[in-house]
């Protein structure tokens, strides 16, 4: 197995806290060959590969966030404080220091990422870090053995009486929910709210949103509908259906789509660079700087308006990579027409694509696609004559062909072209 959640039960001594003390042990997470609770205990300056934790905090902790750590997605721009603490296995500790370990859904997959943290006011500090996607069978086979152990652990003990069975009615009851449940649980899970504790106004929104959203975006637009947002991102995305239905019929792309291949690299920002090359190439580009929206016979219709969330970055049409998108001045709008472009060859299902900030492989792809159309790798190598590079030089890059500075120095960077200098 690549994961693996190790505990012993140990004896903690009396304690007012009763399911501390009946549920202490040591805990070790292990992911492939790494051990994420690998610590430094600073005072007895020596390295040990567990903690020592009640176990209660974790089950109880995995029942809560059961929903959100298999389906809500996160920020590429970054996760706010309610994300992390759904997520991060970090916040289960409630008084006890447990590794910086967040847990995300990619790609049917669970990805498991941890970093060094040294806990404030704890003489040990965690010294791996790493990333690993796992299966979720995997993954769910240790959460709920360990979670079966905490309850089998306080069975017959009437301290705990009160606490064990609330936590044991809650597992109960995430195995014992139909299909129609379990479709609103993941609903509920990507708004991210509680499907448990969902109040009957916001469950009813969910559902209501779910009926009138195109199921093509319908996970993306969910992810993106959170903090109270599910009433006004289904009206904007309603009216801007509708602008993109009255958009002029153009098959030149749908031919371009129809005799591309599809990339199949396991990364998804490898697929957007592998078809934004396909697509230059057949379309005869060269590494000349373009304009998506200004293409000779391929020019890309689009409108703007502003959406209610700053994550919502445009729509894109279901025939065509017609788009509508926030507003954004001339390398914003470029950036974004080219996504949509990208969104719209590489789509597999019938129906509108969605673009946003979210961290999910189409997403990604989508502005993989967009770097690489806009400023080819290849094209910048030709541009830069050695191993190094000023920032000066890539500002110019970048004003050459119409994208942001930034954009220019990832490239160059992700690619290995050339060091780039500062100033």
């Amino acid at each position: 197995m690549s994961v693996r959640f190790q505990f012993d039960w140990v004896d903690a001594g009396p304690s007012p806290d009763k399911l501390a003390q009946f549920t202490m042990a040591t805990f070790s997470v292990c992911v492939g060959d790494a051990v994420v609770t690998s610590v430094l205990d600073r005072e007895r300056r020596i390295y040990r590969e567990e903690v020592v934790v009640p176990l209660f905090n974790v089950a109880e902790w995995l029942v809560t966030n059961w929903w959100h750590i298999w389906y809500e997605v996160g920020d590429a721009a970054g996760s706010t404080p309610d994300f992390e603490s759904r997520h991060n296995l970090a916040f289960a500790g409630d008084g006890f220091v447990l590794p910086n370990l967040r847990m995300t859904p990619a790609s049917g997959r669970t990805r498991l990422a941890w970093n060094r943290y040294k806990p404030k006011y704890a003489r040990i500090e965690f010294v791996d870090e790493g990333q690993h996607d796992v299966e979720r069978a995997e993954l769910e086979l240790e959460f709920r053995r360990l979670i079966d152990a905490v309850l089998d652990r306080l069975h017959g003990q009437p301290e705990c009486a009160a606490a064990a069975g609330s936590l044991g009615r809650a597992w109960t009851a995430i195995d014992d929910l139909d299909d129609e449940e379990l479709e609103f649980s993941r609903a509920a899970a990507l708004v991210g709210v509680d499907p448990f504790d969902a109040p009957d106004q916001v469950a009813d929104a969910i559902v209501a949103f779910c009926e009138r959203v195109d199921p093509s975006i319908r996970d993306d637009a969910l992810a993106l509908a959170s903090d109270g947002l599910l009433a006004g991102v289904s009206q904007w995305l309603g009216q801007a259906a509708d602008a993109l239905a009255r958009a002029p019929r153009d098959s030149a792309w749908a031919e371009v789509r129809s005799t591309l291949s599809l990339p199949t690299a396991a990364e998804p920002w490898l697929r957007g660079y592998d078809l934004a090359r396909g697509v230059r190439d057949m379309l005869g580009l060269d590494d000349r700087p373009i304009d998506p929206s200004k293409l000779d016979g391929l020019a890309i219709p689009r409108w703007d308006t502003e959406p209610p969330s700053g994550r919502i970055h445009g729509l894109v049409g279901t025939d065509s990579p017609a788009c509508v998108t926030a507003p954004r001045g001339p390398v914003g709008v470029r950036f974004l027409v080219a996504r949509a472009l990208g969104e719209y060859l590489s789509r597999r299902v019938p129906g509108h694509g969605l673009l946003s900030s979210l961290a999910t492989d189409g997403q990604a792809q989508s502005r993989a696609f967009a770097v690489e159309f806009l400023s080819p790798a290849r094209a910048l190598r030709k541009r830069i004559p050695g191993d190094a590079v000023s920032v000066e030089d890539t500002d110019e890059l970048a004003t050459e062909f119409g994208v942001s500075s930034e954009l220019v120095r990832r490239q160059i960077e992700n690619h290995g072209i050339a060091t780039i200098v500062e100033p």
